[in-house]
């Protein structure tokens, strides 16, 4: 009997969805009319998450690619207050380096300063760095606005002591009316006590990359910050660049069981505390969180437009049920049950929806490819990129689809069709033949 019953029903299931798929199209306009609102919710939706993807990855790759890099080691009073005597031996450095020799890694010094030009002075951040190895962790020394990159010996005084060269922030730049080629006095509180000055050359431009340096920051050689500050006997950042993003924690992991062996041979002083060692997204919060909701912000937002769009299949449902009334219940009548006109009725809203998701997606992917090429070009209002999260960011917003937001797109629009289609098929088994046919 089981066996007889499921012979039946496979028997008339055909025939069920080659009557759903006739009946959507008996009003040809109407059901192109809703497949055309899914479907333009459907790629809303598609352009939403590709946007949003892009933008994520071009945070993470600002934030490791261009200044931060994948991982920093600091002291932690250097964390807390910039403490500029807070610095880590170089042995340490060369130790790390013999213990993983799949990374890469760059040393930073820093330190407050006066900067004065032949029109104004103010404060800056000075921040120096080993220019062939930065260029293997960072893309910070690509950035060039104006002049040529050269952190090197500029010249030769009467005195016979070398003038450096200087890169600096484009906004510093304008704020002190300064070009390469011009020059620049530095001064500042050296390490020992006494008062650190020397005269520069301004040898490039940066393009903004961090609101902070872009406003105050001077970008130097760490020999020509070691005659500044007299400060040799280590440095306050190391950046660390990663091979394999996905062993990243592992790698963090075993740095910090490195430096605890470092410093339990070679003790450090207590005032500088102990060695901090934190990824990219440790160093960046506000962009980390930001990847964490980036898929509750596709979600709701997605869900929001697909609900509204599914108004439309609701309304064409709704009209077809009204329409078609004294039909279901002549159908009813000969002695269709009425769980076959229901499933009858949520094959129509499938066949709408599924075919919504072919146009959508095909019309949602064709329109991708321009932004993921071209992007949104914003230069024009903002020449300069735009200022996020304590980050700057390309005037172009480019796109990047993933294959699964595709899919999850697809399924959350069918879905919550289906579930608008309940209400017109809840409709269909309460109809009594006798009622609708007279």
């Amino acid at each position: 009997m089981k066996k007889a019953a499921q012979a039946s029903v496979l028997s008339r299931l055909p025939i069920l969805i080659f009557v759903a798929w006739r009946n959507i199209w008996r009003n040809p306009i109407r059901s192109v009319l809703t497949i055309s609102a899914l479907a333009s919710g459907l790629v809303m939706v598609i352009l939403y998450a590709s946007l949003l993807e892009g933008m994520t990855r071009q945070m993470v790759r600002f934030a490791t690619e261009i200044s931060t890099s994948h991982i920093q080691l600091h002291r932690q009073a250097f964390i807390d207050d910039q403490d500029l005597y807070a610095t880590l031996p170089w042995s340490y450095m060369q130790k790390l380096k013999e213990e993983f020799p799949d990374i890469t890694i760059a040393p930073r010094l820093y330190a407050a300063g006066l900067a004065s030009s032949a029109n104004t002075s103010t404060g800056v951040l000075i921040k120096a760095v080993d220019a062939k190895k930065e260029t293997q962790v960072t893309k910070m020394l690509e950035h060039v606005r104006h002049g040529k990159l050269d952190l090197g010996i500029a010249d030769i005084t009467e005195n016979g002591f070398p003038r450096y060269n200087l890169v600096i922030g484009a906004q510093l730049a304008k704020n002190m009316n300064v070009d390469p080629g011009d020059e620049l006095v530095l001064v500042t509180q050296a390490a020992d006590g006494s008062i650190g000055n020397a005269l520069y050359r301004v040898a490039a431009v940066l393009k903004p990359l961090e609101p902070n340096f872009d406003r105050m920051g001077v970008l130097m050689s760490i020999e020509a910050y070691q005659q500044l500050m007299y400060l040799e006997n280590g440095f306050h950042e190391l950046a660390i660049k990663v091979n394999d993003m996905t062993q990243l924690e592992n790698i963090q992991a075993a740095i910090i069981e490195k430096m605890n062996k470092l410093t339990t041979a070679e003790p450090l002083d207590k005032l500088g505390g102990v060695p901090v060692v934190r990824n990219w997204r440790q160093l960046n919060p506000a962009v980390a969180d930001l990847l964490e909701m980036s898929k509750a912000f596709v979600f709701i937002i997605g869900f929001i437009i697909i609900s509204l769009a599914s108004l439309g299949m609701l309304n064409t449902m709704l009209m077809a049920v009204h329409e078609r009334t004294h039909e279901f219940g002549i159908l009813l009548a000969i002695g269709m049950k009425r769980r076959w006109l229901l499933l009858m009725v949520l094959f129509e809203s499938f066949f709408l929806s599924l075919v919504s998701a072919v146009v959508g997606s095909v019309v949602g992917l064709i329109i991708n490819n321009y932004f993921e090429e071209h992007g949104i070009d914003f230069s024009q209002s903002m020449p300069d990129g735009y200022d996020w999260a304590g980050m700057i960011f390309e005037p172009i917003m480019k796109g990047y689809l993933l294959p699964m937001d595709l899919v999850y797109a697809c399924l959350m629009m069918m879905v919550v069709t289906m579930l608008a289609s309940l209400i017109p098929s809840w409709q269909t088994i309460r109809l009594k033949p006798a009622e609708v046919m007279r």
